[in-house]
């Protein structure tokens, strides 16, 4: 160890400081720390400068030497134990040095690379050469690097301590008493015990890890390396949902009403009786809500499905949802005709003023969500069918020609041309003429009244004196005893309302035949055909 002469024992030993702060402050950041003995034994080789001078001069660096040591670790501070020191260094020809210490370790233990520190007080036993022996109080400390070979053995690659004492020499009093020593070991460090156990964890879970909205999430938290002897706590907490039972080991979360995308339950493990700040644990366990979007499906029919213009129907609607949890909301109606009353699920169509048409009826249903689906309901409409009434077109009396009662006189003749004129104006219809008998007038078995009214149809139909008609919407009629007339009915095309009864029966113009016309003398009077309805 010449190296060491001649260098300033200080400066060495604030070399050796730095690189132990150093190399502890990496073993800080290092990896796990499984190996924590209860206490180890270090024995090996020891080298030492004591910097100082005896009665015959100054004592250099011993180079044969030993040091050992024991350390006892706390058990509740396992990085830091009590250390008893000891070593021998030996130069027969000059001095030797006996060194017993106490003192503090505090090893930065790392599963590959530990360094160490310590502080240290106790004694060192001084045998010049030829001079009486002495023990002097000695004071220091130092640190080192142990390798770590097996979970038994270390190799305590070096281990530097400065240690300070004093010896007055007799002889060169002129020098320094001061002792600044430096001792320098390595040698193999045995464990004994080991006090670490594995950190304690939780790992939790979710099951099912996806659902839709509304189905529970059963969410379980796993302590590890926690002492089976003590009762652990849990608590849970939710970004998403509600925690049906958050202080049990396992609880479920209500998902209800959550929207897409991922939440997480937490979950705290603590043993009360654990160690202070290495008693609690914690995990995450992440879930996720992943909603179908499928929109309702709609039926809904009509009842009943073919109306008359100015009936109603009724549409029912029935949707639901394929998505589980998902409610309908609201039904909507819609039609291109008709007026619609809703009420819930169902519509009522009227379809007043509607001509034949078929009315498609929409619906619309709208989920929680809000997403719809449509059915549509067929309505056919067919056109009301108008009941016509028989209009009283007027009448002409056959009473100033004795001789020839069912002759159309002048009078009569005026009232036909302008009947001619407005069946022309209505296309439609029939012209219905009944003639009516007096009580007194029989001719051959035959009613004046059926000639009468055959008289007219040939008068409109055949006689040059008047304009013309169609005779095939023409019906003569003998309509009984009621006097010396013919009263004529104008019936429009079309099915006849309730009650409307043309009078008479049809008479059979084989048997009757119509007569023309002769002159007459205009004394005759007639009445006025009554004026068409309004339209």
């Amino acid at each position: 160890m010449a190296f060491c002469e001649g260098v300033p024992k200080r400066r060495f030993a604030t070399s050796i400081a730095v690189a132990i702060a150093v190399c502890m402050m990496g073993a800080l950041a290092a990896a796990q720390q499984t190996l924590q003995p209860k206490a180890e034994i270090f024995g090996g080789y020891s080298w030492i400068n004591p910097d100082g001078y005896v009665d015959w001069g100054k004592v250099n660096s011993i180079a044969s030497g030993w040091n050992g040591s024991g350390t006892i670790y706390l058990p509740n501070l396992r990085n830091l134990g009590f250390v008893i020191d000891g070593s021998g260094h030996y130069n027969s020809s000059k001095a030797n040095v006996g060194i017993g210490l106490l003192g503090l370790q505090y090893k930065f233990r790392n599963d590959q690379f530990s360094p160490f520190v310590r502080f240290l007080v106790g004694a060192d036993h001084l045998s010049p050469a030829a001079l009486n022996s002495e023990w002097k109080a000695a004071v220091g400390g130092g640190g080192g690097f142990d390798l770590t070979l097996t979970k038994l053995l270390n190799w305590r690659i070096i281990q530097a301590d400065y240690l300070y004492t004093n010896y007055s020499p007799q002889t060169f009093t002129e020098h320094n008493s001061t002792w600044n020593m430096i001792r320098l070991s390595t040698g193999i460090v045995i464990n004994i015990g080991n006090y670490y156990t594995a950190p304690i964890a939780a790992s939790c879970t979710a099951t099912p890890a996806s659902v839709m909205a509304g189905e529970p999430v059963t969410v379980t938290a796993t302590g590890t390396n926690f002492d089976p002897k003590h009762k652990l706590t849990y608590a849970w907490t939710t970004n998403g949902g509600k925690l049906d039972s958050p202080s049990s080991e396992t609880t479920r979360v209500d998902t209800t009403g959550l929207s897409d995308g991922t939440y997480t339950a937490n979950a705290t493990i603590t043993d009360p009786k654990g160690p202070k700040l290495h008693n609690v644990a914690n995990c995450v366990a992440n879930f996720a809500i992943n909603n179908p979007h499928n929109p309702p499906q709609v039926v809904c029919q009509a009842n009943p499905t073919t109306v008359k213009s100015g009936e109603t129907s009724t549409i029912t609607a029935n949707a639901t949802s394929p998505d589980k949890g998902v409610t309908i909301a609201s039904y909507s109606f819609s039609a291109p005709q008709g007026h619609l009353t809703p009420s819930g699920n169902t519509a009522t169509l009227d379809t007043t003023g509607l001509p034949g048409t078929t009315v498609p009826v929409t619906v619309t249903a709208t989920d929680s969500r809000g997403l719809t689906g449509n059915c549509t309901a067929d309505v056919g409409v067919t056109e009301a069918i108008k009941c016509v009434n028989i209009e009283d077109w007027g009448e002409c009396t056959f009473e100033k020609d004795p001789k020839r009662p069912w002759r159309v006189d002048n009078d009569c003749k005026d009232v036909l041309d302008k009947m001619a004129l407005r069946l022309q104006q209505e296309p439609n219809g029939k012209l219905q003429v009944v003639g009516f008998t007096d009580e007194k007038e029989v001719v051959k078995e035959q009613t004046i009244g059926a000639q009468r009214s055959v008289n007219v149809k040939y008068y409109l139909v055949q006689d040059d004196l008047g304009p013309k008609a169609d005779g095939s919407r023409i019906e003569p009629r003998a309509g009984g005893t009621k006097g010396k007339a013919t009263h004529f009915y104008f019936v429009p095309e079309g099915n006849l309302c309730s009650g409307q009864v043309v009078e008479g029966t049809a008479v059979d113009e084989n048997a009757v035949k119509g007569q023309a016309r002769k002159a007459a003398p205009p004394h005759h009077k007639a009445k006025k055909p009554a004026a068409p309805p309004a339209q």
